[in-house]
């Protein structure tokens, strides 16, 4: 049975086909994120959506702890969460 990804959207295409097999913090800042493909993504937590109070703890710290994966998003111990999806849409915008 063939899948159909018409009726999803680009973040859940994303989200179904590829996984995060490790995540590391690379400069105390940037996440070094590897994914099922094989390519890697280094993420600047900068780029992270500053209305977006839920990721101010981690904006606090000079250096990040280092993160975990449960293969479909980044997440700290006690702290907040980023789908692969999400982390996609931020790379992809110019005005950061």
């Amino acid at each position: 049975m063939r899948k159909r990804y018409d009726k999803i959207g680009e973040n859940e295409v994303i989200k179904y086909m590829l996984q995060i097999t490790r995540v590391d913090i690379l400069d105390g800042q940037t996440l070094d994120i590897e994914l099922s493909n094989g390519h890697l993504i280094l993420f600047d937590t900068q780029r992270l959506p500053k209305e977006d109070h839920s990721y101010d703890s981690l904006r606090d710290l000079e250096l990040l702890p280092r993160p975990s994966t449960d293969g479909q998003s980044v997440y700290w111990r006690d702290g907040p969460r980023i789908a692969l999806g999400d982390i996609m849409t931020l790379l992809g915008r110019q005005d950061n």
